[in-house]
């Protein structure tokens, strides 16, 4: 059954992902159709916009978490996706940067595809199987993120990021529906009987290994969302004419989230059997180094070749981060500890944007990246001293 279950899941994910890409990266772009034409402040509020769902997300992710243990984690799913149609088709008619703001901070209320997706896949999986199915799951938020921007690049620079938005939440609607119709969850809710006891949120952050691994997805979340709100721009400011902005930015874009399917699929694997410290240590060192390159990249290919290092490199740390939380945590309280988790990395992908947009303004478009390549190194470090990590 898990099996049946695991690919309905997997591939709603590449839908959905598919979806969020077909327009969300280029907000900075749509930002200037809304009024704003500087390019500092445009980096400012594409950071602002971006960086908001990931406030309300930490709020309500460990409610979406506590509802998945008690009523099931299938729910939950179709949740987050059919939110995620609906604030699509709300961006689509916006007409302000405020407006566009506030459904971002819905998309954080209401949505969390792969957090929930997640939560339901650990709970069906056998343990022996973990790491590669968190892999695969990490997989196909790249997959997605391949196609995504590739043709969101050209139907936005044919038809307007508004189409884009709008078949972007047709594909979300699409993914929903798949598991809502296909994935199976053997789910009983828990019953109380006054002896048994339920952890609460403290009591699962300080079990032993949780916080180090919500601290891997806080930093590496942190890290990586600063350059959000930048690298679109680098891409304008290199190219020679903009008439095919969209689809070339789109294109680095999906190479770069094409490495990391790869990447996230092997690595899963590898760290299974090889340890997930060390997958861990070597892709922060390699999302540092290639981090530094976007610094000095003054060509489109070099862009290039850097942004897929920095693919293949960060994609590997999530879903080790994700093996500790399952090896460490009652199956029973999965989705709870994967809501908590979620929260945190999310209040650090809300400050990252935050941090990243405003740093741009202030020092230039480059600047986020070498504080990227310097925080990589940071988390390579404060993993390697951790010592119930397993090598």
């Amino acid at each position: 059954m898990w099996k049946k279950t695991f690919a309905s899941i997997f591939t709603a994910q590449i839908l959905s992902m598919i979806g969020f890409s077909f327009a969300l990266p280029f907000l900075p772009f749509f930002i200037s159709e809304l009024g704003i034409s500087d390019k500092g402040q445009q980096a400012f509020w594409a950071g602002i916009a971006i960086g908001v769902s990931g406030i309300t997300f930490a709020i309500f992710s460990p409610l979406w978490g506590v509802l998945a243990d008690r009523y099931g984690r299938k729910v939950m799913v179709c949740r987050s996706m059919f939110g995620g149609t609906l604030v699509l088709l709300l961006m689509s008619i916006v007409r302000t940067v405020g407006q566009l703001v506030a459904c971002r901070l819905l998309q954080g209320i209401l949505t969390g595809t792969i957090s929930a997706s997640i939560a339901l896949v650990a709970s069906v999986t056998p343990e022996e199987r973990s790491g590669f199915t968190l892999g695969m799951m990490q997989a196909a938020a790249y997959i997605g993120t391949t196609i995504g921007p590739l043709f969101g690049g050209v139907l936005a620079d044919l038809y307007g990021y508004r189409i884009a938005f709008r078949a972007g939440a047709l594909l979300i609607l699409a993914g929903g529906l798949l598991v809502l119709l296909g994935a199976k969850e053997s789910f009983t809710p828990p019953v109380s009987d006054g002896k048994n006891h339920s952890p609460g949120f403290l009591e699962i952050l300080t079990t032993s290994g949780f916080l180090m691994a919500v601290m891997i997805l806080f930093g590496v979340q942190f890290s990586n969302s600063m350059i959000s709100p930048s690298f679109p721009l680098i891409v304008k400011d290199i190219l020679p004419s903009p008439e095919k902005l969209n689809s070339i930015t789109g294109t680095i874009l999906a190479a770069s989230a094409l490495a990391g399917a790869c990447s996230a699929a092997l690595l899963g694997h590898t760290g299974d059997r090889l340890g997930q410290k060390k997958v861990l240590i070597f892709c922060a060192i390699g999302a540092s180094l290639s981090s530094a390159g976007h610094f000095f990249a003054s060509s489109i290919p070099l862009l290039f070749v850097v942004r897929i290092i920095f693919g293949l490199s960060v994609a590997g740390m999530i879903p080790a981060a994700n093996a500790i939380i399952y090896k460490i945590i009652d199956r029973e309280y999965i989705g709870r500890a994967y809501g908590i988790a979620t929260s945190i990395s999310m209040i650090g992908f809300g400050l990252g944007t935050f941090s990243g947009g405003t740093l741009a303004r202030l020092t230039g478009l480059r600047i986020p990246f070498l504080a990227v390549a310097f925080l990589h190194l940071l988390l390579a470090s404060m993993i390697r001293s951790f010592k119930k990590i397993k090598n």
